[in-house]
């Protein structure tokens, strides 16, 4: 807990959700609780020397939702401690935070946003996840919203904003300010076009490190049908060290989500950027399902990471499943580039109206562009899950791990068994 009383935009992001949260009028709270007593056969993920541990994890938290006026508020925060009973590691203290405040000043015309993401990632992304490897790190945003209605079918918005990195153990600590610039048109009912603007300029701490200038121009293009929602953008992104250029080319994503039946979808979602791993990991933890960044590095390299990432969910009353597959290429200097490959799929079948049953499975082949190391990664879990109450959800999961790399002393395999007692509404 000592990294998060040094960071003062925690403190400020706080302040103004409570000061916010004062004048809401229909705020709607949901405290939540959880108990976790966890199993290892190697709480220290070694090839050699495993270490059995029973660790016991306790977490308290909260969610505050307020939409029915010009206040949003959507706040998630939660305080963990992990008791290690047989001494493998220290006893670990972990603060979690997921808040953003929304203020609509001017209705449709001018709003302002308050964001502050509080979260641990990995110091280094091809490491075991152990207290040894976790570090926190905070993402702080503050801008406005300025929206314009040049007619009945064209609008204006621009987007100053301000954006603040920090990290416990890296010496990337940066500053970004952007500004973007959209203009959309609706060219039917349920087509929208339009082009996109933007610069970001990154100001680095640490001096030993160049700050980072990017420009970016896209065509945008947005259409709904009740068969089917499509997005998607392209253009061309140049980025500028020291006023010289380091990188151009071209950029864009789209995202397709195709409903094939009333209870199953396809999701297709494509994209290449140029970006820095601040805003590709930001991203990807607040979008975890469309998108996972979990075992890039952070660095203040520039990056070019291309993906393609498709995904079926099918939902009903009696099997709830979805399977995904995620290719991924990311090309950086320092550190190497990486290939990723990722197939997962999981189902949940519920049992009776309290209990529910569910199996899971994945497998992630990394592999470092013109290095030496290529990681193979596969798990396989199941769980049993029974509601006592509205509030109150118990749950069994069991969990095999196995890491294979090509540098010995990285393998390593783990059984895991947790048992759970959540409370609050949803579990």
């Amino acid at each position: 807990m000592f990294y998060i009383r040094e960071n003062y935009y925690v403190l400020i992001a706080f302040v103004v959700m409570m000061l916010i949260s004062v004048t809401a009028t229909a705020m709607e709270i949901k405290p939540n609780a959880r108990l976790d007593m966890q199993y290892t056969d190697n709480a220290k993920k070694v090839a050699e020397n495993e270490k059995k541990d029973l660790i016991v994890t306790t977490s308290v938290g909260t969610g505050i939702k307020e939409d029915t006026g010009p206040i949003q508020l959507d706040i998630n925060g939660s305080i963990k401690y992990l008791d290690y009973t047989q001494d493998t590691f220290d006893n670990q203290t972990y603060f979690n935070l997921d808040a953003t405040a929304n203020w609509e000043m001017l209705k449709d015309r001018l709003g302002w946003k308050v964001q502050d993401f509080y979260t641990q990632q990995s110091i280094n992304s091809l490491d075991p996840d152990t207290p040894d490897n976790t570090a926190d790190s905070n993402v702080f945003t503050f801008g406005p919203n300025i929206n314009y209605a040049i007619s009945g079918r064209q609008s204006l918005t621009i987007k100053p904003e301000f954006r603040r990195y920090d990290y416990e153990h890296q010496l990337i600590d940066n500053q970004q300010n952007s500004l973007d610039v959209s203009w959309k048109y609706h060219l039917f009912r349920t087509v929208e076009v339009g082009m996109r603007g933007g610069v970001n300029k990154v100001y680095y701490d640490d001096q030993q490190f160049t700050d980072n200038d990017f420009r970016s121009v896209h065509f945008t293009l947005a259409g709904t049908r009740p068969s089917y929602d499509l997005s998607a953008e392209i253009g061309l992104t140049q980025v500028k060290k020291k006023d010289v250029t380091y990188a151009r080319g071209l950029t864009g994503n789209m995202s397709w989500l195709f409903n094939i039946t009333g209870y199953s979808s396809m999701r297709t979602y494509i994209a290449t950027d140029l970006t820095d791993a601040n805003n590709s990991l930001l991203n990807a933890s607040i979008n975890p399902d469309e998108i996972d960044f979990s075992n890039d590095q952070i660095s203040a390299e520039i990056l070019r990471n291309s993906i393609v990432r498709l995904a079926y969910q099918r939902n009903n009353v009696t099997l709830n499943s979805r399977v995904w597959i995620e290719l991924r290429k990311q090309n950086s200097v320092y550190p190497v580039g990486r290939d990723v490959q990722t197939v997962g799929l999981e189902f949940n079948h519920p049992l009776t109206a309290t209990l529910s049953s569910g199996v899971n499975a994945r497998y992630s082949s990394i592999e470092l562009i013109d290095g030496d190391r290529k990681d193979a990664e596969y798990s396989i879990g199941g769980s049993l899950n029974y509601r006592f109450s509205r509030k109150i959800l118990g749950a069994v999961n069991v969990k095999y791990y196995d890491k294979d790399s090509s540098i010995d002393t990285e393998d390593f395999d783990e059984m895991i068994v947790l048992v759970s007692v959540i409370y609050g509404y949803g579990g």
